[in-house]
């Protein structure tokens, strides 16, 4: 196997911040830093980004935030980063990048205000954590999912903060840099 390059915290962090502020214009709400910046660990393997993407104005459906990723790839900033089958992953909610400049892997994650919390939870980890989070909701009679929230019996819970999704739990709100 493979070691994937690890990036120093302050390196990450700075890339990461001057991503939200470059697409910040293109979001209902600022960007925000999540994965393993933000729970603070020394080195990290990506950036993770969780968007809520504003609403298409274009009759094809293009949102904005499609449209200012597009600017960044030509302004040289990011390019799509191909998975393990050498093919973009480029969806309607996950966009994988990588930051030209440090080669740093970037992710960008879509959600909704209704889901926020849910998503900010999953994308900051670590995925020990999600793992055993999303078999507490299967024994609670619940069903989470990274973006699209929780779910019991079929009706959408709202998430619109992680404390919501702590408390569906039914564990304590913990902070992310002590989500280890």
């Amino acid at each position: 196997m493979i070691d994937k390059p690890r990036f120093p915290l302050a390196e990450a962090e700075a890339v990461a911040k001057e991503l939200v502020v470059l697409l910040a214009p293109a979001c209902e709400r600022e960007p925000v830093i999540a994965g393993s910046i933000r729970r603070r660990k020394p080195d990290v393997g990506d950036i993770d980004l969780v968007v809520i993407p504003k609403a298409a104005e274009s009759a094809f459906g293009i949102d904005a935030l499609y449209e200012g990723l597009r600017r960044l790839i030509t302004n040289g900033i990011l390019i799509e980063r191909l998975n393990k089958r050498d093919r973009v992953t480029w969806g309607l909610l996950n966009k994988a990048m990588v930051h030209i400049p440090t080669g740093i892997p970037v992710d960008i994650y879509s959600t909704t205000p209704e889901n926020w919390g849910m998503t900010m939870v999953v994308r900051t980890g670590p995925a020990w954590r999600n793992i055993r989070m999303m078999a507490w909701f299967k024994q609670l009679g619940m069903a989470g999912h990274a973006s699209a929230g929780v779910t019991k019996g079929g009706v959408e819970m709202p998430c619109p903060d992680e404390e919501t999704v702590y408390r569906l739990l039914g564990w304590p709100y913990t902070q992310p840099e002590k989500r280890t």
